[in-house]
């Protein structure tokens, strides 16, 4: 049997796979060179939680954490660039929806962004979609 952390990471990493006209993914531990004109989103999964959800033997888990996509635009465009990518990927895992992969179904608790800040070449938006699963 799979890990939970990895079904939980393939349930993400397809969900994000089907975004139309999504920029290159640099995905976690594969190396990528961004290329400096060009956008692209980096990806992380941060679990932050792992409990039982009753008493008892053998009890059902519960899992919580969320899934970070940084969103590189190139320098100089101005913010709106990266408002957009991010707003792409936060209506993809809008709040209160379920993703599944395999019989392995994830609820998305929310989508947020954050503050926009410079990074090399490039101006990145982060994006945290939380989520929660009982396996």
């Amino acid at each position: 049997m799979a890990s939970i952390y990895t079904e939980i990471r393939a349930t993400f990493e397809t969900a994000l796979n089907a975004i139309v006209d999504l920029p290159d993914v640099a995905w976690e531990n594969v190396t990528f060179t961004p290329t400096t004109d060009e956008p692209y989103v980096k990806c992380r999964m941060i679990p932050t939680l792992r409990e039982p959800a009753v008493r008892g033997l053998n009890p059902q888990m519960y899992y919580q954490g969320y899934y970070l996509i940084e969103c590189f635009v190139p320098e100089g465009l101005g913010p709106s660039a990266a408002d957009e990518l991010a707003d792409k990927i936060i209506d993809a895992f809008e709040a209160t929806t379920d993703i599944s992969l395999s019989g392995t179904n994830i609820h998305i608790r929310y989508a947020e962004r954050d503050l926009g800040v410079p990074e090399g070449a490039h101006f990145m938006v982060p994006v945290r979609i939380g989520y929660q699963i009982y396996n």
